[in-house]
Protein backbone atom coordinates (compact mmCIF):
# COMPACT_ATOMS: atom_id res chain seq x y z
CA UNK A 1 0.00 0.00 0.00
CA UNK A 2 1.48 3.54 -1.27
CA UNK A 3 1.66 5.78 1.57
CA UNK A 4 1.47 9.78 0.50
CA UNK A 5 2.21 12.02 4.19
CA UNK A 6 1.40 15.61 5.09
CA UNK A 7 3.17 17.24 7.69
CA UNK A 8 1.12 19.75 8.64
CA UNK A 9 -0.96 21.83 11.75
CA UNK A 10 -4.77 21.64 11.04
CA UNK A 11 -4.73 24.86 13.36
CA UNK A 12 -8.01 24.66 12.46
CA UNK A 13 -8.49 21.90 9.79
CA UNK A 14 -10.61 23.94 6.95
CA UNK A 15 -11.73 23.31 3.76
CA UNK A 16 -8.57 23.58 2.25
CA UNK A 17 -6.60 21.07 3.71
CA UNK A 18 -9.87 18.90 3.43
CA UNK A 19 -8.85 19.77 -0.54
CA UNK A 20 -5.38 18.91 -0.42
CA UNK A 21 -6.03 15.32 1.49
CA UNK A 22 -8.63 14.20 -0.86
CA UNK A 23 -5.74 14.65 -3.64
CA UNK A 24 -3.39 12.50 -1.72
CA UNK A 25 -6.14 10.00 -1.31
CA UNK A 26 -6.39 9.41 -4.86
CA UNK A 27 -2.53 8.33 -4.67
CA UNK A 28 -2.82 5.76 -1.73
CA UNK A 29 -3.10 5.87 2.41
CA UNK A 30 -2.67 9.15 3.71
CA UNK A 31 -0.57 9.76 7.16
CA UNK A 32 -1.02 13.53 8.81
CA UNK A 33 2.83 14.09 10.81
CA UNK A 34 0.85 16.97 13.09
CA UNK A 35 1.71 20.05 15.79
CA UNK A 36 0.35 19.33 18.66
CA UNK A 37 -0.67 22.17 21.74
CA UNK A 38 1.67 24.70 20.06
CA UNK A 39 2.57 25.45 16.35
CA UNK A 40 5.27 26.88 14.42
CA UNK A 41 4.89 30.37 15.09
CA UNK A 42 5.03 29.79 18.53
CA UNK A 43 1.37 30.12 19.29
CA UNK A 44 -1.33 27.69 21.18
CA UNK A 45 -3.48 25.88 18.73
CA UNK A 46 -6.99 27.23 19.46
CA UNK A 47 -8.34 23.26 20.53
CA UNK A 48 -6.65 20.27 21.36
CA UNK A 49 -4.72 18.03 19.40
CA UNK A 50 -7.07 14.90 19.81
CA UNK A 51 -10.07 16.97 18.74
CA UNK A 52 -7.89 18.32 15.55
CA UNK A 53 -6.44 15.04 14.73
CA UNK A 54 -10.21 13.93 14.62
CA UNK A 55 -11.16 16.56 12.22
CA UNK A 56 -8.33 14.99 10.12
CA UNK A 57 -9.27 11.70 10.09
CA UNK A 58 -12.74 12.88 9.36
CA UNK A 59 -11.50 15.09 6.29
CA UNK A 60 -9.08 12.16 4.67
CA UNK A 61 -6.69 11.03 6.53
CA UNK A 62 -6.12 7.62 8.15
CA UNK A 63 -3.71 8.17 10.29
CA UNK A 64 -2.34 11.13 12.10
CA UNK A 65 0.47 10.93 14.29
CA UNK A 66 2.36 14.01 16.00
CA UNK A 67 4.97 16.18 15.81
CA UNK A 68 6.69 16.73 18.91
CA UNK A 69 7.22 19.87 20.78
CA UNK A 70 9.47 22.02 20.99
CA UNK A 71 10.08 20.92 17.10
CA UNK A 72 6.53 21.84 16.17
CA UNK A 73 6.78 25.60 17.90
CA UNK A 74 10.11 25.98 16.29
CA UNK A 75 11.31 28.28 13.13
CA UNK A 76 10.56 26.87 9.12
CA UNK A 77 14.03 24.89 8.98
CA UNK A 78 13.67 23.31 12.01
CA UNK A 79 10.34 22.32 11.86
CA UNK A 80 10.51 21.26 8.04
CA UNK A 81 13.98 19.16 9.32
CA UNK A 82 12.13 17.46 12.12
CA UNK A 83 8.77 16.37 9.94
CA UNK A 84 11.22 14.95 6.99
CA UNK A 85 13.30 13.42 10.18
CA UNK A 86 10.42 11.73 11.59
CA UNK A 87 9.06 10.26 8.20
CA UNK A 88 12.31 9.28 7.25
CA UNK A 89 12.54 7.27 10.80
CA UNK A 90 9.25 5.79 10.16
CA UNK A 91 10.63 3.73 7.20
CA UNK A 92 7.22 3.35 5.24
CA UNK A 93 6.77 6.49 3.79
CA UNK A 94 6.36 6.81 -0.23
CA UNK A 95 5.32 10.30 -1.03
CA UNK A 96 5.66 13.96 0.63
CA UNK A 97 2.55 16.11 -0.10
CA UNK A 98 2.34 19.85 0.22
CA UNK A 99 0.35 22.69 -0.64
CA UNK A 100 1.73 24.66 -2.66
CA UNK A 101 1.16 28.15 -4.51
CA UNK A 102 3.13 27.28 -7.67
CA UNK A 103 2.59 23.46 -7.58
CA UNK A 104 5.33 23.02 -9.32
CA UNK A 105 7.22 20.14 -7.39
CA UNK A 106 10.43 20.71 -9.70
CA UNK A 107 10.63 24.31 -9.54
CA UNK A 108 10.75 24.04 -5.90
CA UNK A 109 13.20 21.35 -5.92
CA UNK A 110 15.49 23.92 -7.61
CA UNK A 111 14.93 26.19 -5.69
CA UNK A 112 15.90 24.14 -2.43
CA UNK A 113 19.52 23.06 -4.31
CA UNK A 114 20.59 27.15 -4.72
CA UNK A 115 19.79 27.97 -1.45
CA UNK A 116 22.06 25.20 -0.12
CA UNK A 117 24.47 26.72 -2.05
CA UNK A 118 27.70 28.39 -0.88
CA UNK A 119 27.12 31.31 -2.86
CA UNK A 120 23.72 32.12 -2.01
CA UNK A 121 24.22 31.17 1.70
CA UNK A 122 27.62 33.68 1.47
CA UNK A 123 25.20 36.41 0.02
CA UNK A 124 22.34 35.69 2.80
CA UNK A 125 25.14 36.11 5.31
CA UNK A 126 26.50 39.41 3.91
CA UNK A 127 22.82 41.06 3.80
CA UNK A 128 22.17 40.02 7.43
CA UNK A 129 25.16 42.18 8.64
CA UNK A 130 24.45 44.92 6.49
CA UNK A 131 22.42 45.97 10.07
CA UNK A 132 19.00 45.61 12.05
CA UNK A 133 16.50 46.82 9.55
CA UNK A 134 15.44 43.52 7.49
CA UNK A 135 13.95 40.08 9.40
CA UNK A 136 16.10 36.79 8.01
CA UNK A 137 12.51 35.44 5.79
CA UNK A 138 12.71 38.99 3.75
CA UNK A 139 16.37 39.27 3.37
CA UNK A 140 16.35 35.27 2.29
CA UNK A 141 13.79 36.63 -0.13
CA UNK A 142 15.26 39.34 -1.24
CA UNK A 143 18.35 37.72 -1.74
CA UNK A 144 16.99 35.08 -3.72
CA UNK A 145 15.48 37.23 -6.19
CA UNK A 146 18.40 39.10 -6.69
CA UNK A 147 20.73 36.21 -7.39
CA UNK A 148 17.95 33.94 -9.89
CA UNK A 149 15.62 36.59 -10.32
CA UNK A 150 12.39 34.82 -8.90
CA UNK A 151 9.98 35.82 -6.59
CA UNK A 152 9.30 32.24 -5.09
CA UNK A 153 9.42 33.21 -1.36
CA UNK A 154 6.24 35.18 -1.89
CA UNK A 155 4.04 32.03 -0.48
CA UNK A 156 4.23 30.74 2.97
CA UNK A 157 3.44 27.20 1.90
CA UNK A 158 6.15 27.01 -1.08
CA UNK A 159 8.08 28.56 1.74
CA UNK A 160 7.81 25.70 3.91
CA UNK A 161 7.82 23.62 0.41
CA UNK A 162 11.52 24.60 -0.30
CA UNK A 163 12.51 23.74 3.38
CA UNK A 164 11.07 20.28 3.31
CA UNK A 165 12.67 19.98 -0.09
CA UNK A 166 15.76 21.02 0.98
CA UNK A 167 15.70 18.69 4.00
CA UNK A 168 14.97 15.59 1.55
CA UNK A 169 18.28 16.46 0.26
CA UNK A 170 19.98 16.89 3.48
CA UNK A 171 18.79 13.93 5.06
CA UNK A 172 18.74 11.96 1.93
CA UNK A 173 15.29 11.10 1.91
CA UNK A 174 13.88 8.64 -0.58
CA UNK A 175 10.57 9.86 -0.80
CA UNK A 176 8.99 11.61 -3.73
CA UNK A 177 7.51 15.34 -3.23
CA UNK A 178 5.00 15.95 -4.55
CA UNK A 179 3.07 19.45 -4.60
CA UNK A 180 -0.73 20.28 -4.96
CA UNK A 181 -1.67 23.32 -6.28
CA UNK A 182 -2.89 25.79 -3.30
CA UNK A 183 -6.52 26.83 -4.30
CA UNK A 184 -7.42 29.09 -1.48
CA UNK A 185 -6.49 32.51 0.48
CA UNK A 186 -2.77 33.22 1.20
CA UNK A 187 -1.82 32.07 5.00
CA UNK A 188 -2.34 36.82 5.25
CA UNK A 189 -5.95 35.82 4.31
CA UNK A 190 -5.47 37.48 0.64
CA UNK A 191 -6.44 36.46 -2.27
CA UNK A 192 -9.85 34.20 -3.27
CA UNK A 193 -11.19 30.72 -2.48
CA UNK A 194 -11.43 28.71 0.46
CA UNK A 195 -10.30 30.96 3.86
CA UNK A 196 -7.28 30.45 5.78
CA UNK A 197 -6.54 29.19 9.05
CA UNK A 198 -5.37 32.92 10.14
CA UNK A 199 -8.97 33.63 8.50
CA UNK A 200 -11.02 31.23 10.61
CA UNK A 201 -8.96 31.90 13.84
CA UNK A 202 -10.50 35.57 13.23
CA UNK A 203 -13.47 34.66 12.60
CA UNK A 204 -13.25 32.69 16.14
CA UNK A 205 -12.33 35.47 17.90
CA UNK A 206 -15.46 37.39 16.35
CA UNK A 207 -17.95 34.79 16.79
CA UNK A 208 -18.76 34.69 13.63
CA UNK A 209 -20.17 31.22 13.86
CA UNK A 210 -22.23 31.48 10.51
CA UNK A 211 -18.87 32.39 8.43
CA UNK A 212 -16.79 29.50 10.27
CA UNK A 213 -19.95 26.70 8.94
CA UNK A 214 -18.79 27.71 5.49
CA UNK A 215 -15.54 27.57 6.05
CA UNK A 216 -14.16 24.36 8.01
CA UNK A 217 -15.67 21.01 7.54
CA UNK A 218 -18.97 20.39 9.39
CA UNK A 219 -17.02 18.11 12.32
CA UNK A 220 -14.65 20.58 12.69
CA UNK A 221 -17.34 23.43 13.03
CA UNK A 222 -19.10 21.70 15.61
CA UNK A 223 -15.58 21.35 17.45
CA UNK A 224 -14.87 24.52 17.23
CA UNK A 225 -18.38 25.81 18.57
CA UNK A 226 -18.53 23.46 21.87
CA UNK A 227 -15.20 24.78 22.55
CA UNK A 228 -16.35 28.31 22.25
CA UNK A 229 -19.10 27.16 24.27
CA UNK A 230 -17.46 26.13 27.18
CA UNK A 231 -14.32 27.78 27.33
CA UNK A 232 -12.09 25.45 25.64
CA UNK A 233 -11.01 28.01 22.89
CA UNK A 234 -6.40 27.83 23.83
CA UNK A 235 -5.12 31.15 22.99
CA UNK A 236 -1.42 32.53 24.34
CA UNK A 237 -2.78 35.70 25.41
CA UNK A 238 -3.49 33.71 28.59
CA UNK A 239 -0.14 33.04 28.86
CA UNK A 240 1.13 36.08 29.04
CA UNK A 241 0.47 36.71 32.50
CA UNK A 242 2.86 33.95 33.78
CA UNK A 243 5.55 35.05 31.71
CA UNK A 244 5.43 38.69 32.95
CA UNK A 245 5.06 37.48 36.40
CA UNK A 246 8.39 35.30 36.21
CA UNK A 247 10.37 38.32 34.33
CA UNK A 248 9.15 40.66 36.71
CA UNK A 249 10.27 38.70 39.90
CA UNK A 250 14.14 39.22 39.09
CA UNK A 251 14.69 36.21 36.80
CA UNK A 252 16.71 36.08 34.06
CA UNK A 253 14.53 33.48 31.75
CA UNK A 254 15.02 34.63 27.97
CA UNK A 255 19.08 34.36 27.79
CA UNK A 256 19.30 30.38 27.34
CA UNK A 257 16.24 30.05 25.10
CA UNK A 258 17.19 28.85 21.53
CA UNK A 259 17.51 31.17 19.00
CA UNK A 260 18.20 33.91 20.89
CA UNK A 261 20.46 37.21 21.01
CA UNK A 262 21.70 39.23 24.01
CA UNK A 263 20.53 42.22 22.20
CA UNK A 264 16.95 40.68 21.92
CA UNK A 265 16.83 38.98 25.27
CA UNK A 266 17.04 42.28 26.71
CA UNK A 267 14.19 43.67 24.25
CA UNK A 268 12.14 40.79 25.40
CA UNK A 269 12.97 41.69 29.40
CA UNK A 270 12.35 45.64 29.17
CA UNK A 271 8.89 44.49 26.71
CA UNK A 272 7.63 41.75 29.38
CA UNK A 273 9.03 44.40 32.69
CA UNK A 274 6.29 47.10 30.94
CA UNK A 275 3.70 45.38 28.89
CA UNK A 276 0.25 44.81 30.45
CA UNK A 277 -0.82 42.23 27.92
CA UNK A 278 0.67 39.96 24.49
CA UNK A 279 -0.42 42.58 22.26
CA UNK A 280 1.31 45.57 24.14
CA UNK A 281 4.38 43.15 24.68
CA UNK A 282 5.02 42.32 21.19
CA UNK A 283 4.39 45.54 20.03
CA UNK A 284 6.94 47.05 22.30
CA UNK A 285 9.66 44.40 21.27
CA UNK A 286 8.77 43.52 18.17
CA UNK A 287 11.25 45.22 15.81
CA UNK A 288 11.76 45.01 11.59
CA UNK A 289 14.43 42.17 12.40
CA UNK A 290 12.44 40.35 14.95
CA UNK A 291 9.12 39.47 13.87
CA UNK A 292 5.85 38.69 16.08
CA UNK A 293 6.25 34.68 15.34
CA UNK A 294 9.88 34.77 16.29
CA UNK A 295 8.97 36.87 19.64
CA UNK A 296 6.32 34.74 20.15
CA UNK A 297 8.55 31.75 19.92
CA UNK A 298 11.22 32.81 22.29
CA UNK A 299 8.89 33.85 24.87
CA UNK A 300 7.07 30.31 24.81
CA UNK A 301 10.34 28.63 25.04
CA UNK A 302 11.11 30.93 27.84
CA UNK A 303 7.97 30.26 29.89
CA UNK A 304 8.52 26.73 29.44
CA UNK A 305 12.35 26.62 29.88
CA UNK A 306 13.06 25.16 26.28
CA UNK A 307 16.75 24.32 25.91
CA UNK A 308 19.26 24.18 23.08
CA UNK A 309 19.75 20.54 24.18
CA UNK A 310 15.78 19.97 23.61
CA UNK A 311 16.92 20.15 19.96
CA UNK A 312 19.22 16.87 19.93
CA UNK A 313 16.86 14.47 17.65
CA UNK A 314 13.12 13.36 17.03
CA UNK A 315 13.02 10.36 19.04
CA UNK A 316 9.45 9.36 19.40
CA UNK A 317 6.15 10.33 18.06
CA UNK A 318 2.74 9.76 19.29
CA UNK A 319 -0.50 8.43 17.72
CA UNK A 320 -3.22 11.01 17.53
CA UNK A 321 -5.72 9.49 15.58
CA UNK A 322 -6.35 6.49 13.21
CA UNK A 323 -8.98 4.21 11.47
CA UNK A 324 -9.48 0.96 10.08
CA UNK A 325 -6.34 1.72 7.50
CA UNK A 326 -4.44 3.64 9.75
CA UNK A 327 -4.48 1.19 12.38
CA UNK A 328 -3.62 -1.22 9.28
CA UNK A 329 -0.23 1.21 8.96
CA UNK A 330 -0.01 1.26 12.16
CA UNK A 331 0.50 -2.37 12.52
CA UNK A 332 3.22 -2.37 9.37
CA UNK A 333 5.04 1.01 10.83
CA UNK A 334 6.14 -0.66 14.14
CA UNK A 335 8.14 -3.54 11.67
CA UNK A 336 10.06 -0.67 9.97
CA UNK A 337 10.11 2.45 12.36
CA UNK A 338 13.34 3.06 14.34
CA UNK A 339 11.74 5.89 16.66
CA UNK A 340 9.33 5.06 19.52
CA UNK A 341 6.06 5.03 18.03
CA UNK A 342 3.83 5.89 21.34
CA UNK A 343 0.04 4.66 21.22
CA UNK A 344 -0.44 5.17 24.99
CA UNK A 345 1.38 7.99 26.42
CA UNK A 346 1.33 6.79 29.93
CA UNK A 347 3.02 3.44 29.46
CA UNK A 348 5.86 5.22 27.37
CA UNK A 349 9.39 5.15 29.00
CA UNK A 350 10.60 8.91 30.46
Amino acid sequence: MKICAVICEYNPFHLGHAYLLSEMKKRGAVLAVMSGSFTQRGEAAVVSKYERARAALMGGADLVLELPFPYAASRAESFAAAGIRLLSLLGCVDELCFGSETGDAAALSAAAQRTRSSVFLAALARRLSLGHDISYRRAFAEVYGEMFGSDIFCGSNDILAVSYLSEMERQGSAFCPVAVRRIGEDYSGGGNGYPSASSVRKMLEAGDFDKIRTSVPPVMAEILEGAALNGRLASDRRLYPMLAALVRSGREVFSEAPDMTQELASRLSRAASHARDLAEFLALAGTKRYSPSRIRRAALYALLNVRGEDFSGVSYTTVLAANAVGRTLLADMRKTARLAVVTKPADAAC
